[in-house]
């Protein structure tokens, strides 16, 4: 099953049916108070009628240049303040995750399952490597070593300079358990924990790829997917699953040590001492650091997939063709942005940098919000 239908099944919207444009992205009527658009690109590829491409990348920003992959195959460096093209890569295969960066070199991989390192400036090749699955979470870097997570459940340790293969280790899932998405990898001192397909947080040394300890933290058999990002907040390991609670983990043991009534749909966001958290079934909600929920507020009938600080409040990313701003104290809902079509959606990640917010739509659109 892909994140589209995932992601629809979770958050109760069975009725994804035919795609209906409203009207064409620039004769949108826009208010404009939260969301001014800078500039947006469609990086839709050719397609078949009925078989509609569906994007899951995310932006990445780094010093002032934004990286977007797309279906096409492309990678694609923008300057983020007027979205003129500095370089391009067609690398033949469709880029779903999101990039990353280590020294000068932005990381990121494909759908065939190759790494390519390209220097962030330039877009020249620093190298390619061939891991043989999909890769679509963020390829992460740490101590000069980077992890790959794939689909087939296999973590991929390797030097982040040459793309040298150390070591890797591999989940056995069966098929029948899976919803097929996967969360990046977070290093914790000498460890890297990891949310697997089964159900499980493991706990793998960073070093050699050896378990230290794994946990499961969701009851059931099927579609217990942890593909919500770990963090580390608190001292705690926070991770949840496609279909259970919040868990707060202890991170050198990995014994749950608090449970909260949330069902999150994304990597919760760290501000200061709080988290907050968007979930399947559209709530938002703010959580202090002992796991308690401070206000729970319902802002959307479809799932929420990821939170960013915008202006003062938060900018939110729905699966129902919106983005929202809301109040930071009360979640209350503030302005609306609509994506364009009845069935647009934001699956990947907002990412905001200084007076910059970036979404990018399951319809391929690459949109760059300024503060101003």
């Amino acid at each position: 099953m892909n994140k589209l239908l995932l992601l629809l099944l979770l958050s109760g919207c069975a009725n994804f049916g035919k795609i209906t444009e409203k009207l064409p992205l620039d004769k949108i009527e826009r208010k404009d108070n939260h969301f001014h658009v800078r500039w947006s690109k469609n990086l839709d590829p050719d397609y078949n009628t009925g078989n509609l491409p569906i994007g899951t990348s995310s932006p990445f920003i780094y010093e002032d240049i934004l990286y977007q992959g797309n279906l096409k195959g492309q990678m694609i460096a923008y300057d983020l303040d007027k979205g003129t093209i500095i370089w391009k890569e067609n690398e033949g295969q469709p880029i779903n995750s999101k990039a990353s960066i280590f020294k000068e070199n932005v990381l990121y991989g494909t759908m065939n399952g190759r790494v390519y390192s390209r220097h962030y400036l330039t877009g020249k090749l620093n190298f390619g490597i061939d891991l043989g699955e999909p890769i679509e979470s963020e390829i992460v870097v740490s101590q000069g070593r980077m992890f790959a997570h794939l689909r087939n459940h296999k973590i991929v340790a390797m030097d982040a300079s040459t793309g040298k293969v150390f070591w890797s280790y591999r989940r056995s899932v069966p098929f029948t358990t899976t919803l097929q998405r996967v969360s990046k990898v977070l290093p914790y001192k000498d460890k890297l924990i990891v949310g697997f397909a089964d159900g499980h947080i493991v706990s793998l040394s960073r070093d050699e790829g050896v378990v230290n300890w794994e946990q499961k933290i969701t009851d059931g058999l099927k579609f217990v997917d942890v593909d919500t990002d770990p963090i580390y907040f608190n001292g705690y390991i926070v991770a949840g699953s496609a279909v259970g609670k919040m868990r707060f983990l202890n991170p050198d043991t990995g014994l749950i040590v608090r449970t909260v009534d949330l069902t999150a749909a994304h990597a919760p966001l760290k501000v200061s001492d709080e988290l907050v958290v968007g979930t399947v079934f559209g709530e938002l909600a703010r959580v202090d650091k002992s796991g308690k929920i401070i206000i729970k507020r319902k802002v959307s009938n479809a799932g929420i997939s990821s939170v960013a600080p915008w202006k003062g409040g938060y900018a939110v990313g729905t699966m129902s063709g919106k983005v929202m701003m809301v109040d930071a104290k009360d979640l209350s809902p503030i302005e609306t942005f609509e994506l364009g079509s009845d069935q647009s959606a934001v699956f990947g990640f907002l990412q905001q940098s200084n007076d910059y917010l970036a979404i990018y739509s399951s319809r391929n659109r690459l949109y760059v919000f300024k503060n101003r």
